[in-house]
């Protein structure tokens, strides 16, 4: 104890920020602390969340409906996230994160020990994130990570190969660009078996989601979790960054912070209690859909257009239904305010920043389909936007802004979309002040948050298929090396 108490600035956090029980954590995480720097910068930047938190939906209304997937999550990091208030805004956003999180996960076998390793499973998630440098998903999956077992210095390197050779996959997917390679999986092959792969790709991909969505908006992080994971995480010079740290303010026990620590019997345990009433909200979510392809991509191409053909390669039923439910939702004409084709033109965007010349066709291939009279030279156009440094300025923002609503058939609201998406496309997203402004005037809560959904989906997708086709840079090859 008195260690922690001469750690660099650690009265400066506490003044700042929350009454970190450091205790508790040296009791769960004896060797975790050790030489830790403690110190935070207090102050975090203007987001979408400043606009949208007076849209964002009470927890407590949540939980009348949607209770069980809120406790599974809880069980997995300790905390009911603050992203649920600001999901639920657009209700296929929050749909679209409850889907992915359950079954890209593979929830709750994954946590019993049908999976990957746990171990390395956590350590994955926990890299992507910090890779995507998304503060919020980093201390999430640094609690998911240290509750399934993971030793504190494992997620500074101290780890096994296998748990290695899935830290460097996850590394390499959650760069922009992307930097996995064929090498990457024949690696992971030599430690897991076909499907444990595959089960790790999907969580990486699943984080592509959370990372960017949560990046993007700014979401405020939970002071519980900045308790839990402080200490571990302080010493590698993470900060909560853009997310200011929000007190908890429900009075109901079931959903306050629950304590840290390793997974007991208990906790699995209680997992599975909550396991039925979410399958059966998810079954009426996802009725209809096929879990297989090529059905799936039929089932697609009839209701959104497109088959999405990424999904031809996905083994899992459970992923390949759950992804195609919820680009059906999104691409669903009645339930957008943001209008499907600016979507699809934002997907475009995104495609671009990232340099996956694959979900760009695919984009274009969208975009064509939502109008057939969009010329080619409005979306050649768009990708040279999208492929251009980012501008900041007032003035250079208003010019770029009128430039894409000169653009035949696009406009001056999909201009100020475009702009937003290609704002929140990089890793981490950077979205200047006056842009926010303009947004929060001109689009809807609702609009802001299934663009930022919709873009999350293209880079859950952009590292699923990153990862399912990946180049080979072997010298045998012939393929050039970045």
């Amino acid at each position: 104890m008195l260690a922690l108490l001469q750690l660099t600035g650690v009265h400066e956090y506490i003044d700042k920020f929350v009454d970190v029980r450091y205790t508790l954590i040296k009791t769960q995480w004896p060797n975790s602390c050790a030489g830790a720097r403690m110190r935070l910068d207090a102050t975090a930047a203007e987001t979408l969340t400043q606009s949208l938190r007076p849209a964002a939906v009470d927890v407590a209304g949540l939980a009348r409906e949607y209770m069980p997937f809120l406790q599974l999550v809880r069980v997995l990091i300790g905390v009911v996230p603050n992203c649920d208030s600001y999901l639920a805004i657009w209700p296929p956003g929050f749909r679209t994160y409850n889907l992915l999180v359950g079954n890209l996960l593979n929830l709750p076998f994954s946590v019993w020990g049908w999976g990957p390793p746990v171990v390395p499973f956590g350590l994955a998630l926990y890299t992507a994130s910090r890779t995507a440098r998304c503060s919020y998903c980093t201390a999430h999956t640094c609690s998911f990570a240290l509750r399934r077992g993971a030793p504190p210095d494992a997620l500074t390197g101290n780890m096994s190969p296998a748990a290695g050779a899935a830290v460097a996959a996850a590394e390499a997917l959650a760069q922009i660009p992307c930097a996995f390679t064929r090498e990457h999986r024949d690696e992971l092959l030599r430690h897991f078996s076909s499907r444990d792969t595959e089960g790790l790709a999907l969580g990486i991909a699943l984080m592509g989601f959370l990372n960017k969505f949560m990046d993007a908006v700014g979401v405020d992080l939970e002071e519980a979790s900045v308790r839990e994971v402080s200490a571990v995480l302080l010493p590698t010079g993470w900060t909560p960054g853009k997310h200011r740290v929000a007190a908890e303010t429900s009075a109901d026990p079931a959903l306050q912070a629950s304590p840290g620590g390793r997974d007991t019997l208990a906790t699995k345990l209680a997992l599975l209690r909550h396991v039925p009433a979410a399958v059966r909200l998810e079954r009426s979510w996802t009725r209809g859909v096929p879990s297989r392809w090529p059905e799936a991509g039929d089932y697609l191409a009839a209701h959104t257009g497109h088959d999405f053909p990424v999904l031809a390669k996905v083994a899992s039923p459970r992923a390949v239904r759950a992804i195609a439910t919820v680009l059906r939702d999104n691409m669903m004409a009645s339930a957008s305010r943001l209008g499907l084709g600016v979507k699809a033109l934002c997907g475009l965007v995104y495609a671009c920043v990232v340099g996956n010349d694959r979900l760009a066709r695919e984009a274009r291939q969208l975009a064509l389909r939502m109008d057939p009279f969009l010329p080619e030279q409005s979306l050649a156009a768009i990708a040279r936007f999208a492929a251009e440094p980012a501008v900041e300025s007032d003035g250079d923002l208003a010019a770029v802004r009128s430039s894409l609503a000169s653009l035949s058939r696009v406009g001056g609201g999909a201009a100020l979309a475009l702009l937003l998406a290609k704002a929140v496309s990089p890793s981490p997203a950077v979205v200047p002040a006056a842009l926010l402004a303009a947004v929060a005037e001109a689009l809807s809560p609702e609009a802001q948050i299934e663009l930022v959904v919709w873009v999350s989906v293209q880079q859950m997708l952009h590292r699923l298929s990153s990862f399912l086709d990946p180049p080979d840079t072997s010298p045998s090859s012939g393929a050039p090396r970045e």
